[in-house]
């Protein structure tokens, strides 16, 4: 991934993932989807980092605006839903979350 991409996380991995997603891309930003309580612990794991965020959020409902990520890491990669597609930004892809 490069540096600078602007990655979205459908799904809020675990606390080892989530600060190696956010050490690939230092001069870029990650921004990651879920429940309450998986942003509460998300935000507290990578409070060291200030290109990293964490909103409620699912991969059916994005609240972000249109074709602003490089890149969309999801569990599903071939079943994008409309949202997914509306926030990717033109020649960006969708990957299957590294695990």
């Amino acid at each position: 991934m490069e540096p600078s991409a602007r990655v979205l996380l459908t799904e809020i991995a675990g606390r080892e993932e989530l600060r190696r997603l956010a050490v690939q891309v230092p001069e870029g930003a990650l921004v990651g989807l879920g429940d309450r309580d998986r942003v509460a612990e998300a935000r507290k794991a990578c409070a060291d980092f200030d290109h990293v965020m964490f909103v409620e959020g699912s991969r059916e409902e994005i609240p972000w605006v249109d074709a602003w990520f490089d890149v969309i890491l999801d569990g599903r990669p071939e079943a994008p839903t409309p949202e997914m597609l509306r926030v990717l930004k033109a020649g960006g892809r969708i990957e299957p979350i590294p695990r």
